[in-house]
């Protein structure tokens, strides 16, 4: 490591030598350029950068925000369930693969204050903003990376949170592969993938606005395009879209306390954009079943102790089989994790 310029103990500009093929990538802005990627998966890296870095700028949600969640409460929960199965020790290593704008690790690393928190992503447009936000926290650390070429060490992570990102990639299976080898032997993983058509009720509308108004085809539009569609679109369909929130909002809260159903009417709106936006971007947006998931986890070693509405969470069947599951709302969870 050749480091040009630091602050405290994080370094700002550098140059990383892999140990094993020698090759040098750069450190700038404090992030990592570790990326190899072939073209399309690159291609999908910038029309998600477009995504996050034009949330940044305020064009979709409020700060606090994403697809209609409160990040504190969110994560929260996240962490929560994944604690029921896998616990923190001191110095453990936790990875946010897909981190997106970054926001949610920003909070993962504040509430495990012990442990080192990765977000890892193809997008620096929108890292290098996280980066500039978040960057007086000192376990929190940005990589830009590819999933399907992780650059970390095998049998490093004790938790692993992967948030509609495998589904983008041109092999699920394979990125799930991927992303499993980087977690240590009893970690604990939560992932969310998308469900099929008939599965999912309450994504049907924005499946049919991908596959039927847009005949599969807008994955080649142009991104900005594609935003001031959604916008026309959730605003055509209005009333239908409140009342889509309220229906299903009643059963998802169920099993996902984070599922606000009091939002105003503009939050809902905003919300409503941003998935619709989400869901027509993409190359690649593979939809899953169940007892797929579940046989890649046995493939893995790993047993499914929770899934709902496209969640899913999984450890080993040993320390499956030493929990007792509890349900816990995300302000049961402790200000500080480890």
């Amino acid at each position: 490591m050749e480091s040009r310029q630091e602050r405290g103990s994080r370094i700002l500009s550098g140059t990383l030598q892999c140990c094993s093929c020698s090759q040098f990538y750069p450190v700038e802005t404090g992030i990592p350029r570790l990326v190899q990627a072939e073209e399309n998966v690159q291609e999908t890296g910038r029309r998600f950068n477009f995504q996050w870095v034009s949330r940044w700028q305020g064009d979709f949600e409020q700060p606090n925000r994403c697809h209609g969640f409160d990040h504190q409460e969110y994560v929260s929960w996240m962490m929560a369930r994944l604690a029921e199965y896998g616990p923190l020790k001191p110095d453990d290593w936790v990875l946010d693969a897909g981190c997106g704008s970054g926001e949610k690790t920003s909070v993962m690393a504040r509430l495990c204050p012990r442990q080192q928190v990765i977000g890892l992503d193809l997008g620096i447009g929108a890292l290098e903003r996280a980066a500039a936000q978040f960057g007086e926290i000192d376990n929190l650390h940005y990589v830009q990376g590819n999933i399907l070429q992780p650059p970390f060490k095998w049998d490093t992570f004790r938790w692993g949170i992967s948030i509609g990102m495998l589904h983008h990639t041109p092999n699920t299976r394979r990125a799930f592969a991927q992303f499993r080898k980087l977690l240590v032997a009893d970690a604990a993983l939560l992932i969310w993938l998308y469900q099929p058509f008939w599965d999912a009720p309450e994504w049907r509308p924005l499946y049919f606005a991908r596959d039927v108004l847009f005949l599969g085809q807008s994955p080649k539009l142009p991104p900005r395009l594609l935003q001031t569609s959604a916008l026309l679109l959730a605003a055509a369909f209005y009333p239908l879209g409140q009342f889509a929130w309220w229906r299903h909002g009643r059963r998802l809260r169920k099993q996902l306390p984070f599922f606000d159903r009091k939002l105003t009417a503009r939050q809902r709106f905003d919300a409503q954009v941003f998935h619709l936006f989400d869901t027509l971007l993409p190359r690649y947006q593979f939809r899953h079943k169940r007892r797929e998931i579940e046989a890649w986890f046995a493939e893995e070693g790993l047993e499914m102790a929770f899934h709902a509405h496209g969640y899913y969470l999984a450890t080993t069947p040993e320390r499956l089989s030493r929990q007792s599951p509890s349900t816990l709302h995300p302000r049961a969870l402790p200000a500080r994790l480890g």
